[in-house]
């Protein structure tokens, strides 16, 4: 059996391929999907490109972590082009949302609220099962296991409270609400935490804060990858965070033309002082590869051009 974890370089975003073989039996699984546009660059792997030059014939499930375009914008590119089992997900669109018509791509928030309904409505369309996770789940493939960390209840509350709340016929009057909605979407993602024979083995983040850790301490200790959260954002690591899960490894999901001013060049810092993983970037100054491997049978890292 092999099983392996592709981190895919989609510029800023992140996009993960965990991809289990059996002989004949397959399980493929996508964790995010990078943004729009990313294969323009000759040395980024956009999601559609990876599912083309793998041949792969079937997405077993997708998981999206929260809806920030440079985690579903690739989403695009694969609905209709393989068949996906079905969309996990844990933040529903209010009815006079996902109803709406919504194209607006003026602001980064407004562009990834167009594209979910839009990702939405075109699963529907396509007959494509969503299923809405509202608490701790677990999914398995072959010899590895998926489990789907919650963020808090009580932020996840107030961010369908503030979708609730908008008016997309006066999207122009409603600015700060559409600012504590983009702050929440990366206080309330998802974290999924990946098990193979029944070893912790990998644990991708998304973008959330510390704080999210709290319930889920005894479960994320001693893990062999750790995804550097927020791409890399010195404020989402900590000497207590790197002391609990004891990476060996850290992949930062970014671009080298510091998009928000991530990955910060304080966030080296603290995981040399208080880890002794290795850090592999996604992209970085004069890197080639488009790809980071982990190989889960060997704990292993490779870089694929």
């Amino acid at each position: 059996m092999t099983c392996v974890i592709d981190f895919l370089n989609v510029g800023f975003g992140e996009a993960a391929v965990v991809r289990v073989e059996d002989g004949q039996r397959s399980f493929c699984l996508v964790v995010d999907a990078g943004d729009l546009n990313c294969d323009k660059h000759a040395r980024r792997c956009s999601l559609g490109q990876y599912i083309r030059e793998y041949g792969i014939d079937k997405i077993d499930a997708l998981i999206l972590t929260h809806f920030h375009k440079d985690h579903i914008g690739g989403v695009h590119e694969v609905l209709g082009r393989v068949p996906i089992g079905e969309i996990l997900l844990h933040v529903p669109l209010p009815a006079h949302l996902s109803n709406s018509r919504l194209n607006d791509h003026s602001t980064p928030i407004l562009a990834s609220l167009s594209l979910y309904i839009s990702i939405l409505r075109q699963a529907e369309e396509l007959g494509i099962p969503v299923r809405q996770i509202s608490e701790p789940f677990v999914l398995s493939g072959l010899a590895a296991e998926f489990r789907l960390l919650m963020p808090n209840q009580a932020k996840l509350q107030r961010l369908q409270a503030e979708l609730e709340s908008l008016d997309v016929e006066a999207l122009n009057l409603q600015e700060e609400r559409l600012t504590r909605i983009d702050r929440l979407l990366n206080d309330t993602a998802l974290a999924v935490l990946i098990r193979y024979d029944n070893e912790p083995a990998a644990l991708l983040t998304s973008d959330v804060g510390l704080d999210f850790w709290d319930p889920y301490k005894p479960e994320i200790e001693n893990i062999f990858l750790l995804q550097a959260p927020h791409h890399g954002d010195s404020r989402n690591i900590s000497r207590a965070l790197l002391h609990t899960v004891s990476p060996q490894v850290i992949v930062v999901s970014a671009d080298d033309e510091g998009t928000y001013q991530l990955p910060h060049p304080e966030f080296e810092a603290v995981v040399q002082e208080h880890s002794e993983a290795r850090i592999y970037y996604t992209e970085e100054a004069g890197s080639t590869h488009r790809i980071i491997r982990m190989d889960l049978n060997e704990r292993t890292i490779h870089l694929i051009n």
